[in-house]
């Protein structure tokens, strides 16, 4: 018994305990970040881990050593450490541990939604925050990205939303919209800009239009592009797109911050991760809003107002404000790409052989009809059955194409003429061959008048007995070719 009670009380006290560091233990946080491809979303994530442990030192070979390559996956994932933005001098150390996790998923493509809501639950809103990257390199793309992935984040969310209770709902919602009301900006520090911000310590009172209930942080990757606003082209832009981002994100209560995240040349990366502690866990924000700024600009939610958004409108170039649509001043600066020439598809002859005969059987009869006159001129000769091209160049039998009869005859005719001209050559060969065995050159036969050499007086040359003698200038050769005797004046062979 006494055994038995003393197990007892260490299992009672066991409970006890593991309840206790249940109470005391730090919640897990999920982080969504979308954004389009190669605008340095990884290496983000990678600037914030290395924010929270300093003293933690990265294999080569971890996913997270890899820094802005995209990989071609629907949903990548990531994380970084949860600490107290106050402990940093003992997160430096090598052993240091932080009491929290943030799990990352990262999202390029709004095609993948269905991936992003397989891997997610309902309860998960409840410790789930939303991160939009835009990229300031590629300006005239971010309006159309923050409108694009807002749309995919409602839709992502609502239907996990619908399957809480009404009142889990409504605290969701509250969360954010208390963000917002109750932000304060720190009173310790310099005031910078006092006429655009709020006494310190006093609630903003700002309210939002679209409660996700899921907070938004907008950030701005590649901060370092806003030096490219300094050309004659480009003049206005760094106001125009802060004045029209500003003005978004206020109708969702998002904050706002420009990042660059390099190794030698970070900026606003701890100011990032201190803002998120914040909003994750409560801890105390020391960080002040910075306005204006054409790269490291950084507004909690809560901060802005309508009032704001309009003062710095005003000041926009063109007079119009936010009237002028953010595309018609921030246009592309890349090349137009060269249109490749449109592929012309070519059946082939068969094809178009049976084609052309299938058109022809099915022609009206009134077309296959002929004319009197077209009998006449399937009739000509060769000649002027042939097509003739007229001094402009056109084919005389291009106004027949349509005479379908009388196409069938003239290639009747050419078959028939072609027959015809076959024995034609035949009989003309064999009459050639005899002309050519008569023409067939012989051997040269003397001459009857040829003068001939002198000869003795009463003396007759034999021509087949005798043989010839040499000959004189002029003489010509006897039918044996040999060469004649000499012979006497007046001599005949």
């Amino acid at each position: 018994m006494p055994d038995k009670a003393k197990d007892s009380e260490v299992g009672i006290w066991e409970s006890i305990l593991r309840e206790a560091q249940a109470a005391t233990r730090v919640p897990d946080k999920t982080l969504l970040v979308m954004g389009r491809p190669g605008i340095g979303k990884r290496t983000l994530v990678q600037a914030l881990y290395t924010c929270a442990t300093p003293g933690a030192v990265v294999d080569a070979g971890s996913d997270m050593a890899a820094e802005g390559n995209s990989r071609a996956v629907g949903i990548d994932y990531g994380y970084f450490g949860n600490r107290d933005p106050a402990d940093t001098e003992a997160a430096s150390a090598p052993e240091y541990s932080c009491p929290a996790a943030t799990t990352v998923l990262m999202m390029e493509d709004v095609k993948f939604e269905k991936v992003l809501r397989d891997n997610m639950k309902a309860d998960d809103l409840k410790h789930m925050y939303a991160m939009i990257c835009l990229d300031l390199k590629e300006p005239w793309k971010m309006m159309e990205d923050f409108r694009q992935w807002v749309e995919f984040l409602l839709q992502a969310t609502s239907d996990l939303l619908q399957q809480l209770p009404l009142g889990e709902q409504d605290e969701l919602r509250a969360r954010v919209a208390d963000a917002v009301a109750n932000y304060s900006e720190p009173s310790d520090g310099d005031q910078q800009n006092g006429d655009q911000q709020d006494a310190g310590g006093r609630p903003s009172g700002a309210s939002i239009t679209y409660n996700l209930g899921v907070p938004v942080v907008v950030v701005v990757t590649r901060s370092d592009g806003a030096s490219a606003f300094e050309t004659q082209k480009t003049l206005g832009w760094a106001e125009t797109i802060e004045a029209h981002l500003r003005s978004e994100a206020l109708s969702y209560g998002a904050a706002l911050i420009y990042t660059m995240a390099q190794a030698k040349n970070a900026r606003n990366v701890d100011v990032l991760y201190d803002y998120l502690m914040h909003r994750m866990y409560a801890y105390p924000l020391k960080r002040k809003p910075q306005v204006p700024s054409r790269d490291a600009l950084f507004l909690p939610s809560g901060w802005d107002s309508q009032a704001k958004v309009d003062q710095v409108a005003a000041q926009l170039p063109g007079g119009k404000g936010l009237q002028t649509s953010f595309e018609s001043v921030i246009v592309s600066t890349e090349p137009p790409v060269a249109e490749l020439p449109k592929l012309e598809v070519c059946e082939d002859l068969q094809t178009f052989l049976k084609n052309q005969v299938k058109k022809l059987a099915e022609a009206p009869a009134s077309q296959t009809k002929r004319s009197s006159t077209a009998g006449v001129e399937a009739t000509r000769s060769d000649k002027d059955a042939l097509p003739r091209k007229s001094a402009t160049g056109r084919d005389s039998m291009s106004g027949q194409a349509t005479d379908n009869a009388s196409l069938a005859k003239f290639f009747e005719n050419l078959l028939e003429r072609g027959e015809g001209a076959r024995a034609s050559v035949s009989a003309t060969a064999g009459a050639n061959g005899a002309v050519a065995d008569a023409a067939a050159p012989k051997a040269p036969v003397a001459d009857a008048d040829a003068p001939k050499a002198p000869a003795a007086e009463g003396e007759r040359a034999s021509v087949s007995a005798a043989p010839p003698a040499p000959a004189d200038d002029g003489q010509r050769a006897s039918v044996s070719g040999a060469p004649p005797a000499p012979a006497a004046d007046g001599a005949r062979a």
